[in-house]
């Protein structure tokens, strides 16, 4: 009859084991749903500007030039370039450039698209917006939340 007492000792502890290892899948389980950590941003004194462009439409002279300045405080590692030709365009639909080269603070970059660029890219009409993404990388690309955005009118020849 002394016996009672072990049996919910095993008891308790088939109990806790239990538990332990039932915490340990469902942890497993939940860490997929939580939130991945804050991803770094860009420091809002990154600052690249569309200092000048030329817009020309037309099959054989039909050009597109950018001049971009980095008004910032900060190196950028590149910038991404997207236009759109719809004229209420609110955002960038086409990417013509996700590259860009590195600009350091007061630097100006010229960067030039043909008409058989723009073509490839699927722009048959005139280019009303410009936009411009400046980003950073560290490890993985970082784009910048401060997107420049530009109305265009482009010349007919």
């Amino acid at each position: 009859m002394k016996k009672q007492g072990l049996s919910n000792m095993v008891a308790y502890a088939l109990l806790i084991s239990i538990t332990i290892t039932l915490s340990i899948f469902v942890y497993g389980w939940l860490r997929f749903f939580v939130a991945e950590p804050d991803v770094t941003e860009c420091s809002g004194d990154v600052n690249v500007v569309i200092q000048n462009y030329s817009c020309v439409t037309g099959l054989a002279t039909g050009h597109l030039d950018i001049t971009l300045k980095n008004k910032g405080l900060f190196n950028v590692d590149g910038f991404i370039v997207r236009v759109h030709d719809r004229p209420d365009a609110d955002f960038g639909f086409y990417t013509l450039d996700d590259t860009g080269v590195p600009l350091v603070p007061g630097e100006e970059h010229t960067i030039s698209f043909t008409n058989v660029d723009l073509a490839a890219e699927g722009i048959d009409d005139d280019i009303t917006l410009l936009e411009v993404q400046p980003f950073l990388l560290n490890g993985d690309s970082i784009s910048c939340k401060s997107i420049i955005s530009q109305k265009i009118d482009c010349e007919n020849p």
